[in-house]
């Protein structure tokens, strides 16, 4: 009876070390997402964003002259120049993109907006975030019929140059699909090209979409 006990016991003993070298070689498997800055942001993925601001007059010289306000409609398609590399809190990659915006002036002399601008931005990722901000600056050409007399003299001719810097935060939906808003500094100009030059500088945020691909 007592070697049948020491037999059960043995047989016992060597099933549970067999299931415990197994669960040694196959670990068990886990649900864990892999970081999204590694799936969806790496070299070469594409970003097409559609976003639409409106933008408001400040002076900042101390001459009286009229305000200018505007709205206007954004189409960029996008790239990631490099894989995310980790940092700490400062963890991303950079991004170069292409806009095309046009609108309208909704307060102020003139009618219409209209130009490209080339984009540098920085996206900051960390992984499985849900939150991805960002920052850029940018240059471009815009073309606009604000005269320079009704401007009086902040518009110097009809091809400016427009220069701006941009905080955004994408929210994403999926791996793919993301919400974007953005605060954005805009500065319109003819860089001395032309007899006026006062400029227009203004403070606005943008609204809409972006898809990864």
């Amino acid at each position: 009876m007592e070697r049948k006990k020491i037999t059960a016991c043995l047989l016992i003993a060597s099933a549970i070390s067999a299931v415990t070298l197994r669960a040694g070689v196959e670990p068990v498997a886990t649900t864990e997402v892999a970081p999204e800055s590694s799936m969806s942001f790496a070299r070469g993925t594409r970003e097409f964003q559609n976003v639409t601001g409106a933008f408001f007059f400040f002076d900042t010289t101390i001459n009286d002259r009229p305000a200018i306000d505007y709205a206007v409609d954004s189409l960029r398609l996008g790239i990631m120049l490099n894989d995310p590399f980790r940092a700490g809190l400062l963890s991303g990659n950079f991004e170069l993109m292409g806009e095309l915006f046009g609108g309208g002036i909704i307060n102020g002399p003139g009618d219409v907006l209209a130009g490209a601008t080339l984009l540098l931005r920085y996206n900051f990722l960390q992984p499985q975030a849900c939150v991805v901000p960002y920052l850029q600056i940018g240059g471009g050409g815009v073309y606009t019929n604000i005269s320079e007399t009704e401007s009086r003299g902040l518009i110097g001719a009809p091809v400016e140059f427009n220069l701006q810097s941009t905080g955004g935060l994408r929210f994403m939906l999926n791996s793919r699909w993301s919400i974007v808003t953005e605060a954005t500094y805009r500065h319109i100009s003819n860089a001395e090209l032309g007899s006026r030059n006062f400029g227009i500088d203004s403070l606005g945020g943008s609204l809409g979409f972006g898809c990864l691909f």
